[in-house]
């Protein structure tokens, strides 16, 4: 039984070193870390078959941990945490919309108009109804991302807002979208794995899904993004 286990252990790291020389550099340490989880738990295995069940309990524990596990007992390592500050960005002509990984509060900035250079949040509501109008103006998908922040930030504010002289407006596209901007909505780095690419997408779809309070808008640019990284 302990022979089979150890072949099997020595199996799962010859496996992990093969992928390793393969793998993206930037995604090296994360492998390096899932052999060592891998042979850690493994080992414990074997030592609590022979009786060495002190060592086993302290090593079985670590290898939760380096195999990104440690939450479930409650051991938190460095690598396991998401990095402070990570921001998402969706650009249209009107608009530059932030979302803050850590918070999932959105924000934005006004890059043309009467109202460039001010933050979305400083403006008023009716400051707001004005900048759609522009943002109606713009000929692509402004509206749509100006509506995803009012529906965040002013759930009511459709209310007494006539839109019927911007129907149509959300038919407007963007066109294809480039790998620049789904790394800039997911918050990524160009050579992101595919691993980073599903990791980033769920926590997003987590904050700005709309059974969440977010936006479709949002939640079909953070899918759509996903795609383009994938594919």
């Amino acid at each position: 039984m302990q022979l089979l286990l150890a072949m099997l252990i020595l199996g799962l790291v010859w496996f992990g070193i093969k992928k390793m020389a393969v793998a993206n550099p930037a995604d090296l340490k994360s492998n390096l870390r899932k052999v060592a989880g891998v042979a850690s738990i493994g080992l414990s295995i074997i030592l609590t078959l022979k009786g060495g069940l002190a060592i086993a309990i302290p090593l079985f524990f670590a290898g939760l941990g380096l195999l990104g596990l440690g939450h479930l007992a409650g051991i938190d390592l460095p690598w396991s945490k998401k990095s402070a500050g990570q921001r998402s960005h969706v650009r249209t002509s009107v608009l530059l919309m932030e979302l803050d990984h850590d918070s999932g509060q959105i924000d934005g900035e006004v890059l043309s108009g009467q109202f460039a250079g001010q933050r979305l949040q400083g403006l008023s509501l009716d400051q707001l109804l004005e900048l759609y109008d522009e943002c109606a103006r713009a000929g692509d998908q402004s509206p749509q991302l100006l509506q995803a922040y009012l529906d965040t930030k002013h759930p009511e504010w459709a209310k007494d807002f006539d839109g019927s002289k911007h129907e149509g407006a959300s038919a407007s596209s963007g066109g294809a979208m480039s790998q620049q901007e789904a790394l800039a909505i997911l918050g990524l780095k160009p050579g992101a794995s595919k691993r980073k690419i599903v990791s980033a997408h769920r926590g997003l779809m987590k904050k700005y899904h709309p059974d969440q309070g977010g936006s479709d808008y949002l939640a079909t640019k953070i899918n759509e993004a996903k795609d383009v990284l994938i594919d």
